[in-house]
């Protein structure tokens, strides 16, 4: 189903954006895709619950930009914590989250156990008062009834790198589906395509911060994304985003919002109509 799309602030290829915080309504969803440099941390909001999924690449940015972010917008706890992955990228301030904020679970890919940031997310986790849950590939995950959260996890179909153990999460709200990818790459790409019913979204998480071994043609073709938001850091070491996934994306029709570029790109939905601002702190 065709949803329309709003652009507030600037988009790819003008100066950064800025729109001053908005009040969210109660009837609405909105994904905030943190400026984390090369990192990923992303919030769910709706109905007065919240999710965070990932938490920012070490403490410190955890500390001075996904903590004072989350106070400015009023989030006093967290419902659940997603952990997509042990990369050091996506975790590395979950310890320093769970220990500022009251956390409800923290929901964890079973891959890479010997982590060593894993055992200090454990005790900061249990010293909280977080339920730990490993989530299994097609869980749902119990977060609002008015939304549906389906868990896909190529394991054990994919045994190469723990980015393709990536849990991904397909969120459902109304006709607007949010895809989100981790650092999934073309072998559990290939997994999701040929096992997944529906992959259609109208928005997407851009897997590995836009590196070449993700974001393959047969993939975006089954998204069908419109929108389509990279998390990076500006001028990082891997090149990311890379010009081939640009060209990807853009020759499967969605528009490209980068947080290098434009800061922190906030999705809203009421369920029919989808609105893209760009924040900077």
């Amino acid at each position: 189903m065709f949803i329309a799309l709003v652009v507030v602030g600037q988009a790819l290829g003008g100066p950064p954006g800025r729109s001053a915080p908005l009040r969210l309504p109660p009837d609405e969803l909105e994904l905030r895709v943190f400026d984390v440099g090369q990192g990923d941390a992303i919030l769910l909001r709706f109905g007065g619950r919240t999710v965070l999924v990932d938490a920012g690449p070490d403490p410190e940015t955890a500390r001075q930009v996904l903590l004072p972010r989350l106070a400015r917008l009023g989030v006093e706890r967290l419902d659940g914590l997603v952990l997509t992955h042990a990369d050091a990228d996506h975790i590395g301030g979950a310890a320093d989250i769970l220990r500022a904020l009251p956390v409800a679970a923290v929901w964890m890919a079973s891959s890479r156990q010997d982590h060593p940031l894993l055992s200090v997310i454990r005790a900061a986790a249990r010293q909280g008062g977080a339920r730990i849950e490993e989530p299994a590939d097609g869980q749902a995950l119990e977060w609002h009834p008015a939304l549906s959260v389906e868990v896909s996890i190529a394991a054990p179909s994919v045994a190469s790198g723990d980015n393709n153990q990536s849990m991904v999460l397909h969120v459902r709200y109304g006709d607007a589906d949010f895809l989100l990818t981790g650092d999934i790459e073309r072998a559990a790409e290939r997994v999701l395509v040929d096992a997944v019913g529906s992959l259609e979204a109208d928005v997407l998480k851009v897997a590995h911060h836009g590196a070449s071994t993700s974001s393959s043609p047969e993939f975006l073709a089954a998204v069908k994304p419109q929108v389509a938001v990279i998390s990076a850091g500006l001028g990082n070491a891997f090149n990311h985003p890379r010009d081939d996934v640009l060209r990807r994306l853009r020759t499967a029709g969605a528009r490209v919002f980068r947080t290098d570029l434009a800061g922190d790109v906030v999705v809203r939905t009421d369920g029919h109509v989808i609105t893209v601002a760009l924040e900077r702190s």
